[in-house]
Parts: C-alpha cells; sequence; structure tokens
C-alpha cells in the first residue's frame, strides 16, 4: 500500500510537458528582436557616420593646424579641412534627396507632438548649417584669391571675388558657424541617448550600422 501512494505521488509531481513541444533556441529570440526593430537603409546610415566622422575629422584638422608650425603641415590640415566640407556638402544634398524621395521610417510614432515637432525644428536646423557651414567656407576660400578644386581635380565656381577684408569678417562668420554645429551635433547625440535609455525606443539602434553575421567557421 506504502509502495502504491509513493508511486502515485510520484507521478503527480512529474510536471505534464505537450507532446512535441521544445523551447525556443536563443538564435530565434534574437532575430525576432531584430526583426522588431528595423534599420534604416545601408546608405543612409554609411551617409549619416560618414558626416559625422568627417564633421570630427575636420574639426580636429583645423586644431592641430594651431598647434603646428611647419608650413606644409598647416597647409595640408587646412586643404583636408576644406576638402572634408565639400564632402560634407555633397553628402547632405544625398541625404535630403533620399528623404524626399523615399520619406524616412519614424521609430517613435507615440511620442508627444510638442516633442515631435521640437525635434524636427532641430533637424532642419542640423540640415542647415551642415549645408551653410560649407558654402560660407567655400565663398571665405574664394575671398582669399582661392579656387577650390574637389579631391583635386574637379574645379568649383568662384563664389566671391577676391577680397581680403571680406575674408576676414567671413572668417569670423565661419568659426560661428563651426561653434553653433557643434552645439547642435551634441544635442542631436543627447537626444539619441535619451530615446535609447529614457524612452527605450529604436531611434537609435535603427541608425547604428548592420553586424555582419559570424561565420560558421569561426563558430
Amino acid at each position: 500500500m506504502l509502495n502504491r501512494q509513493t508511486h502515485v505521488r510520484r507521478r503527480r509531481s512529474k510536471p505534464e510537458v505537450p507532446v512535441g513541444f521544445a523551447p525556443p533556441p536563443v538564435f530565434v529570440v534574437l532575430e525576432h528582436t531584430a526583426a522588431a526593430r528595423p534599420k534604416h537603409p545601408v546608405v543612409t546610415v554609411a551617409l549619416h557616420w560618414g558626416t559625422v566622422a568627417a564633421i570630427v575629422i575636420a574639426v580636429a584638422a583645423m586644431f592641430l593646424r594651431d598647434a603646428v608650425e611647419d608650413k606644409f603641415w598647416r597647409q595640408l590640415l587646412l586643404e583636408t579641412h576644406r576638402q572634408l566640407g565639400l564632402l560634407v556638402l555633397i553628402g547632405v544634398g544625398v541625404r535630403i534627396a533620399l528623404r524626399v524621395w523615399h520619406g524616412f521610417a519614424d521609430h517613435a510614432p507615440d511620442m508627444r507632438a510638442i516633442v515631435r515637432w521640437a525635434a524636427k525644428a532641430t533637424h532642419v536646423l542640423l540640415y542647415g548649417l551642415l549645408i551653410a557651414l560649407p558654402l560660407e567656407g567655400w565663398a571665405l576660400t574664394n575671398a582669399h584669391g582661392i579656387t577650390l578644386a574637389l579631391l583635386g581635380t574637379v574645379y568649383l565656381p568662384n563664389l566671391l571675388a577676391s577680397d581680403s577684408e571680406l575674408a576676414d569678417t567671413l572668417s569670423d562668420y565661419h568659426i560661428w558657424l563651426a561653434w553653433g554645429l557643434l552645439i547642435f551635433v551634441g544635442m542631436h547625440a543627447v537626444a539619441a541617448l535619451w530615446h535609447h535609455f529614457v524612452r527605450r525606443d529604436s531611434v537609435l539602434t535603427a541608425m547604428l550600422p548592420r553586424r555582419r553575421p559570424r561565420s560558421s567557421a569561426f563558430r
């Protein structure tokens, strides 16, 4: 009798598992999570981070130029700054064209209207500075009597005639615009972190570069 009761208790304590049930593997969960957070197009992501890299290098080149005295290196750093500015101008033009043609995915649809309006206004001002700063630098270079050549091969038209006094004024404007751009870039970065850590939406992750799947040879 005792053995029979013990056998019944053991049978009852055994968890009931449906036939054919199996826990989902980890890679299925990861794939589902990635699918729930779609990325921006590869071209958009590449242009975004390429613009960031160009701005950082261009600013660093001018700070480094102020720290060196050798004429060759000063000229090289200045020319690097100019070429990166032209590349930023081209990249922004392509990004605006893509945004107008294909639209831009909204990864925070539940955001308040006033916050959404502020974000759009900030983006417009940021794009405006990314266009105005290289154009103003282009005009500044012409005012110094120098004709710009994209990558040293494609000569660009002069926006202004040579004028040393105007060049001094434009130089001051260029510095102010540069600081304004850096402030807006900082605000943009803080907003992206706020979306990621506070709102926990996919605004930041959608703009991060895609990770290549690891080859089976290295597993």
